[in-house]
């Protein structure tokens, strides 16, 4: 399979084409948070005001025993269950695209081969395998800039809405700016959703658009 020529055959394949300016970012500012100012002994009278939200109490808050890690080559299998439940969940949406290859070849090759192509986090809560995101590298031409393409997450039912999603975002939100890439994307409510419940430098912002997909009717294609 040939693979997109910008991929370096490296760990961090995006930073390799980039100056070294761009390579290596430092750490975000820390948020600044205004004090309180001092109240004089007789403070004038003040009509009662809502007090604003605290934003650490709109962040979802960490399940215990949440581990979410880089999928390595012993993770073949579960990753490969998690992607079929997956796809059944999604059948009728999918059903465009065309039925998944038979084997996983491709999907071996551009997880852990290099140059490497794709990126995957699995979701543990105390052992147990409970869901997954995966992400592909993409280019803009009118930015000329990388971007990493985030894969809609799935989570197995009993966990959602439990904070794992926003875990999995940060995951891949970290790696996108590892690798120096412009913006992170995905077509995803749950990703919009789990991006503005943590206080991140970049806001998810729905973008409505229209998606054509056309399929290769030749299944075996030549080298």
């Amino acid at each position: 399979m040939l693979a997109p020529p910008f991929f370096a055959a490296s760990r961090a394949p995006l930073t390799t084409m980039l100056p070294p300016s761009r390579r290596h970012r430092g750490a975000d500012a820390p948020l600044r948070t205004a004090s309180s100012p001092s109240l004089s002994r007789n403070p004038p009278p003040m009509k009662p005001q809502l007090a604003a939200p605290d934003p650490s109490a709109l962040a979802p808050r960490a399940l215990a025993g949440l581990v979410v890690r880089p999928v390595v080559r012993e993770d073949a299998a579960v990753l490969i269950e998690l992607c079929n439940e997956h796809a059944d969940q999604l059948a009728l949406e999918r059903r465009p695209y065309g039925p998944p290859r038979s084997d996983a070849l491709e999907l071996m090759e551009v997880l852990f081969e290099p140059p490497f192509g794709a990126w995957a986090w699995i979701a543990e809560v105390d052992g147990l395998h409970v869901g997954y995101a995966s992400a592909t590298a993409g280019f803009s031409m009118l930015e000329r800039a990388y971007c990493l393409q985030l894969d809609d997450p799935y989570l197995r039912a009993p966990w959602r809405d439990r904070g794992i999603e926003a875990e999995l975002f940060r995951h891949a939100l970290d790696a996108a700016r590892r690798f120096g890439c412009l913006n992170l994307q995905c077509q995803s409510s749950l990703w919009s959703d789990a991006a503005r419940g943590l206080e991140a430098p970049v806001r998810a912002l729905r973008m409505d658009a229209m998606r054509y997909v056309v399929r290769m009717e030749n299944e075996t294609a030549e080298a």
